[in-house]
């Protein structure tokens, strides 16, 4: 017991540390590359936190996850640029409308699984991205959509150090909804579906139902990170939301501990910073990437850690014993 109080404060002690570092450096910091790369890492944590949800909780495959951060994001681009729509407005809007878009995907396809579900939401991702292209009077295609106004609320203008914390704070929404969540009775039939979804259907639970929710969530947060992008870059085209951007925030999921509460933060942290720390080995970066990533499957998969510390155990057992 005493054991697990210690390993808790100490995990605590290190969360704080790392909140207090991403709060602190971007106040003290006039590097605008640094600004960037926090805000990327804010980004990234609600996109993987988001697709938690579906992925880790529900135990469904969602291979469009950047389709759903890209409709928010287009959302908000166009209300701004064509209606000059407000910041805060957008944001709702933005993933109100992804929200539709998970609910559009949900229903009709739910009733599928394992690798047929991952090609429908493979496809769904390639017929956004057609639209985003060819629409051009929409769209502008492939030349994208410039002067999207930078946010504001009330008379008070954001700085780009401004919305790291605006990210922060939504980010602290997710993960404080999400917890709630997991410990209702919505958070149990995510679970019962994850483990078996005929048991649980058995039991009364609806779970196209609990599905087509965890989706609609799930792509609302992912339309909210969306619009904060749009109005810090200023810039979007269908390039910012490619499937590598899917398979990068499934990666960042799988790293941290799918299913966990902050597990998915800290894989995005690692897997934002990581290419830009080994820039010097540019030819070698990527592959480390692809080992952390090939670890961190490992671990998940085959609990590693405890079989490492079984071994030990075992290891230093059989010392005493000879000895």
């Amino acid at each position: 017991m005493k054991n697990l109080t210690n390993k808790k404060m100490l995990t605590c002690g290190v969360w704080l540390s790392l909140i207090a570092a991403w709060a602190v450096i971007p106040a003290v910091s006039k590097n605008a590359y640094v600004i960037h790369l926090l805000f990327s890492c804010a980004i990234f944590a609600i996109l993987a936190c988001s697709l938690n949800i579906v992925v880790g909780i529900t135990g469904l495959p969602n291979m469009s996850h950047a389709t759903f951060f890209g409709i928010g994001a287009y959302v908000a681009a166009l209300l701004s640029i064509h209606f000059k729509v407000p910041f805060y407005v957008n944001l709702i809007l933005g993933g109100l409308v992804s929200l539709l878009f998970g609910i559009a995907l949900g229903l009709p396809t739910l009733r599928l699984k394992g690798f047929y579900l991952s090609l429908v939401t493979i496809g769904f991702g390639q017929i956004v991205r057609i639209v985003e292209i060819n629409w051009v009077s929409l769209t502008r295609g492939p030349m994208g959509l410039p002067g999207i106004a930078g946010a504001k609320i009330g008379g008070y203008g954001f700085s780009k150090r401004d919305f790291i914390y605006y990210c922060m704070a939504v980010l602290a929404i997710l993960i404080f909804t999400v917890r709630r969540m997991m410990n209702s009775k919505i958070g149990r039939a995510l679970s019962a579906i994850k483990n078996d979804d005929i048991v649980a259907k058995s039991l009364g639970v609806n779970t196209t139902g609990y599905k087509a929710f965890a989706f609609s969530f799930s792509a609302f947060f992912a339309g909210m990170a969306g619009t904060i992008y749009a109005h810090y870059i200023s810039f979007i085209s269908p390039d910012s939301f490619t499937s590598a951007d899917s398979t990068t925030i499934l990666c960042m999921v799988i790293l941290g501990g799918s299913g966990t509460l902050l597990g998915p933060v800290l894989g995005a942290i690692i897997l934002t910073l990581a290419p830009e720390v080994l820039r010097f080995a540019d030819m070698y970066r990527m592959v480390f990437v692809g080992v952390v990533m090939i670890v961190g499957v490992i671990a998940k998969e085959c609990h590693l850690q405890d079989r490492l510390k079984l071994a030990f155990s075992s290891l230093i057992g059989k010392t005493k014993k000879e000895g």
